[in-house]
């Protein structure tokens, strides 16, 4: 009798596949409920299928090999893209006064949380100080992947409140301070039982501040202006995309996104960093020259291409869960990262922004959604793949364990305190697209 019930891992990844895909066309009506954080079901429903008799192969990344370097590129596929999205949609022009609370999470609040998570690595879980390092500059930065709830929707769609505005940005350029910090943990690694803060000072630190510390994050930034820049010369003239059938959008937006990522690794500088500054340059460029409007489509695409990895990501997170991650969590792993979550990144972002003229509620909300998630698990890969840690499975652990907890707190709570957010804080004449915080605080606090 024939066998019509044959189940192998193919068909169980294309059925499974297929399913995640389609519920990503629900995003809008799952989106309108206030408790529903879309990545915690993908990350339950992945964690349900590892438990299940239907179970798919298991990509562990402790093992190391070929399986550590496939997540090391699937998380760092959807970083870049990410990246492109959220620079794309942006509307407020980068500037000092316009970007001040970014500039203050990047200066203040990011080395607060790295410091304070790299004692509390050593002290709370005793990890080596190289897995200290490591562990806190790959949670250190604030998610472009799952911030998605608190960041700015697409190009023009409308209004920009502070919060998100901060966010998106924070998330784009905090590469070009936490990838500092994994060369940092790298360097530790390889002096191997020597890893002592002199020993590294004596050989690695001044190598560290000029070509890790600068010189990477000068590359980023300068590749990223002139691949954006250049490349929107050509989309904008007449025989660019912008200027004939528009029907190539996501083409173009792939293509600068990999050759700025490309070739700013190339040169050894950040891809991170240069991607997301590629896209504010070619932000910049439409409207300096009034060609607004076209930046739409890429956007659509890159959110929607972003969309189906962090399915595809996220169902593997929960498989990770479901394993032995959290059968093998030690309590103080698990308050490490409900410190994290809970009280480091809040406190070090309100400290941050002390002072910045914007309402209390707006700082707290700013602080408080520090989000985490694929970025860290590239870092961790990454650093992986580049050095042998002691303690790797340790900070593997904890990283899965603050990125559950952002998922699930974060994700059920962001659409009903922006929402709070907004009605508290901005009136129908404080939303004016591209002003900066300056002048709507001011105005706000006349009115009041």
């Amino acid at each position: 009798m024939p066998d019509f019930l044959s189940v192998d891992a193919r068909d169980v990844f294309y059925v499974v596949g297929g399913a995640a895909f389609f519920g990503l066309t629900f995003l809008p009506i799952l989106q309108q409920s206030k408790f529903v954080s879309v990545p915690a079901l993908y990350v339950l429903v992945g964690a349900l299928i590892a438990l299940s008799p239907f179970a798919l192969p298991f990509l562990d990344p402790r093992d190391g090999g070929l399986e550590l370097t496939v997540i090391e590129h699937a998380s760092e596929l959807i970083v870049i893209v990410s990246l492109a999205g959220a620079g794309l949609a942006v509307d407020r022009p980068m500037g000092l006064h316009a970007w001040g609370a970014t500039w203050r999470l990047l200066s203040i609040a990011m080395p607060l949380t790295i410091l304070a998570l790299i004692f509390l690595g050593l002290g709370l879980i005793g990890l080596p100080i190289a897995t200290a390092i490591l562990l806190a500059a790959c949670l250190a930065p604030t998610d472009p992947v799952l911030a998605r709830s608190v960041q700015v929707g697409s190009p023009g769609s409308g209004e920009e409140h502070e919060v998100e505005v901060a966010l998106t940005a924070e998330a784009g350029l905090n590469d070009g301070l936490a990838f500092p910090f994994v060369y940092l943990a790298i360097g530790f690694a390889a002096l191997g039982a020597e890893a002592t803060i002199g020993r590294y000072a004596e050989t690695e630190l001044l190598h560290w501040i000029g070509f890790d510390l600068v010189y990477r994050v000068l590359a980023g930034i300068l590749v990223g202006i002139a691949v954006g820049w250049s490349l929107s010369r050509i989309v904008y003239s007449p025989v660019g995309d912008a200027e004939q059938e528009e029907n190539n959008s996501g083409l173009t937006v792939m293509g600068a996104t990999f050759l700025a990522y490309g070739l700013t690794e190339l040169l050894s500088g950040y891809g991170f960093l240069a991607v997301f500054v590629s896209a504010r340059a070619a932000r910049h460029y439409a409207r300096v020259h009034h060609k607004d409007g076209y930046e739409e489509q890429p956007h659509h695409y890159a959110d929607q291409t972003e969309g189906l990895l962090m399915a595809l990501l996220l169902l593997w997170f929960g498989a990770l869960l479901a394993t032995d991650t959290l059968s093998a969590a030690r309590w103080q792993e698990w308050v490490f990262a409900g410190l994290l979550v809970f009280a480091i990144r809040p406190a070090a972002g309100m400290i941050a922004l002390i002072g910045h003229r914007t309402r209390p509620i707006e700082r707290g909300v700013t602080a408080f959604f520090g989000i985490r998630g694929m970025g860290s698990i590239f870092y961790l890969a990454y650093a992986q793949n580049h050095e042998a840690f002691p303690g790797i499975d340790v900070a593997w652990r904890v990283a899965a364990l603050a990125i559950l907890i952002s998922v699930v707190v974060h994700g059920a709570t962001a659409a009903l305190v922006m929402q709070e957010t907004k009605e508290r804080t901005m009136k129908p004449a404080d939303r004016k697209r591209g002003e900066p915080l300056e002048a709507q605080s001011a105005r706000a606090s006349s009115s009041a």
